[in-house]
């Protein structure tokens, strides 16, 4: 991205952080750790693919620059891993780049490569200077018989991080609904818990409920709203897996859920798409039925420029909603065609 543009969109989140925080002015927090930094120390701010680049993500948003390594060298590095090898026409786990300079002949480690080839073949090739003489021997006595009889094992560090992968998701996830909402996204308190888990991928804070495998379900990113166990959530979407995240107002939301496959229909998601551009303009509520979704408090001084977004179930389109003085809303509840709703925002 260039840097003009850079500038512009930093401009437009700073407006909005500003929104909720009005003494951080000309500012940019950082989505995850929230740290503040000012716009114009560019150097601490850095372009984030939300799909890593390396799986041909094309998303992107901003976080501080400390974050954008961190993640880059852990989750970002094996959920990059797990996508790009899924589009890989030969065994997936096999088609993996990342691999460990070694196999397993009849359990003792040898030094060497492998690779799969084009008919699914394993091929392997034993370093002969990098193994002591003691494996060498073992080498030359085991496959010195007609025909040679050892077992062949390959380890798949992917598959000793698959708790990175899922925390990968979950960072898309977040992300994604940060690249369209700014901060009336992450300055919701009641996602403590996910940035805690985003930026301590090795440590299991929530459980993986949040990731669930979706059999009909296999678009380019998406987020949306899903009805999932009789409430209706924030989810990511991307291939066949979907993220499901906590809505605002229901404690301990993971909980309630089981993990599993979902037999989950196109109809069953209300795609999110406020407009075509990010939406770091007024602080943004979304409600679905009487149902808080997203609401992050703004400042007293930025109320009367909230934007409410309502969506319902008879219906994918949502309603935008905005505030009136008190006599006007009196007026308007006594319409035939009026709704009432009575949200109290946790």
């Amino acid at each position: 991205m260039n840097s003009w543009l850079k500038k512009q969109i930093l401009q437009m989140l700073a407006e909005n952080l500003e929104m909720f925080h009005p003494e951080h002015k000309n500012s940019f927090m950082c989505p995850t750790c929230l740290n503040v930094i000012p716009i114009t120390n560019v150097a601490k701010i850095s372009e984030a693919h939300i799909v890593p680049k390396s799986a041909g993500g094309k998303l992107k948003t901003y976080l501080c620059k400390r974050c954008n390594s961190t993640f880059g060298a852990k989750q970002d590095k094996w959920f990059g891993e797990i996508i790009r090898i899924a589009n890989d026409s030969r065994h997936p786990i096999f088609a993996t780049q990342i691999r460990d300079g070694y196999f397993l002949i009849d359990d003792v480690k040898v030094n060497g490569h492998w690779d799969q080839k084009k008919d699914g073949n394993l091929s392997f090739v034993i370093h002969i200077d990098r193994n002591s003489p003691a494996v060498n021997q073992m080498i030359k006595d085991k496959f010195g018989k007609h025909p040679p009889k050892v077992q062949l094992s390959v380890p798949l560090p992917i598959l000793r991080n698959q708790k990175l992968i899922q925390v990968g998701y979950l960072t898309a996830a977040y992300l994604m609904w940060f690249g369209l909402l700014g901060y009336s996204w992450a300055l919701q308190s009641h996602l403590h818990q996910i940035r805690e888990q985003i930026l301590n991928p090795d440590i299991e804070i929530i459980d993986a409920k949040y990731l669930f495998s979706v059999k009909a379900v296999n678009w380019e990113p998406w987020i949306g709203l899903v009805t999932l166990f009789g409430n209706t959530v924030p989810a990511f979407g991307l291939r066949k897996h979907m993220v499901v995240l906590p809505p605002r107002g229901i404690p301990n939301y993971y909980d309630s859920l089981n993990r599993g496959q979902m037999d989950l229909q196109v109809s069953d998601i209300r795609p999110l798409k406020l407009i075509n551009r990010p939406f770091y303009g007024p602080p943004v509520f979304i409600l679905f039925e009487n149902q808080v979704i997203v609401c992050a408090q703004p400042a007293k001084t930025a109320m009367e420029h909230v934007h409410t977004f309502l969506y319902t179930a008879d219906g994918k389109s949502g309603k935008v909603l905005r505030p009136v003085d008190k006599d006007t809303f009196d007026e308007l509840k006594k319409l035939d065609n009026a709704v009432c709703l009575d949200l109290k925002l946790p």
